[in-house]
């Protein structure tokens, strides 16, 4: 009984190791830039390795290999992520985990994080207690599906790592969403449009990089002229980074806070912006947003 109960719960554990991993890849520069709030720049070339590591411990524990050996190696893991996190949230105010990457309505408030990372530990410590650290080692077949696995993971984790890393350039994009009628889509949901007036929606999370980086430019598109009315949508996680962000920035402009599985439906990369003309999407805007003026200009050529 024992010993199914460890296999069982390994393969449990592997699944929320692959899960949290395969989800930090899929957004790994969002996750390098979280570790960059730490207040060490350098950590962020770290995020790759801890990203490989994660799905190599998930593999492991899911196919129940060498459990005594892999469950101490992955209480180490958790008891450092959950260490560092506490003194992110303790000293510098950060909190979002960032723990399931690109799956973040998977992510928990601070509390239930130290709570489900303490039930990880404790889950943990039983199969490192119940197991022979001799059992299994891996097959041939094994071996290739774990391999041909780091591998996708890891050429995923480069992309998504170096192509948000140049995504601040390319603010102007041509999306799915562009030439359409905003009624139409989830924004219409949301916000009342008219073909009198000309309408810029910043879609957002309060604790992305690269939303807190846009505010400042955002703030000042009114007086620039790239729109009639600014309007922002987000979703609240955490009510303490919300006051945080409203303090700090003391945003101009109004913000509509929607449930995070309905904002979701509109995007899961932050920020993206929608310039709105006619009811009509006429610019997608993937990134940091650009100045106002430059902006201004841009959208001139494109109605010219």
């Amino acid at each position: 009984m024992t010993k199914k109960l460890t296999s069982i719960l390994s393969l449990l554990i592997g699944i929320v190791f692959l899960v949290s991993g395969i989800g930090k890849s899929l957004a790994a520069y969002e996750f390098s830039q979280n570790m960059v709030q730490y207040g060490f720049t350098a950590l962020r070339f770290f995020a790759p390795f801890v990203i490989a590591f994660e799905v190599f411990l998930g593999m492991l524990l899911f196919l129940n290999i060498k459990p005594k050996l892999t469950s101490l190696l992955a209480i180490c893991f958790v008891v450092a992520l959950s260490a560092i996190y506490l003194y992110g949230y303790f000293f510098v105010h950060i909190a979002d985990c960032g723990c399931f990457g690109r799956f973040s309505f998977l992510n928990l408030s601070p509390f239930f994080t130290f709570l489900r990372n303490l039930v990880l530990i404790s889950i943990l410590l039983y199969i490192f207690l119940e197991s022979n650290n001799l059992k299994k080692l891996p097959g041939i077949s094994e071996i290739i599906i774990m391999a041909c696995i780091l591998c996708i993971v890891c050429f995923v984790t480069g992309y998504t790592f170096s192509d948000r890393q140049n995504e601040g350039t390319q603010y102007i994009t041509k999306g799915k969403e562009v030439n359409v009628n905003v009624t139409n889509t989830i924004l219409g949901e949301y916000f009342s449009f008219s073909k009198d007036s000309t309408y810029f929606v910043f879609a957002f999370s309060y604790t992305c990089p690269h939303c807190i980086n846009s505010i400042e430019n955002l703030k000042q598109y009114g007086q620039a002229g790239v729109a009639d009315k600014i309007l922002a949508l987000s979703f609240i996680k955490d009510s303490m980074a919300v006051k945080e962000f409203n303090d700090i920035l003391i945003p101009n402009f109004p913000i509509k806070n929607i449930e995070s599985k309905q904002f979701f439906r509109l995007t899961n990369r932050f920020p993206v912006s929608y310039y709105v003309k006619n009811n009509m999407i006429k610019m997608e805007i993937r990134g940091t947003l650009p100045n106002g003026y430059w902006l201004r200009h841009q959208l001139n050529k494109l109605e010219n």
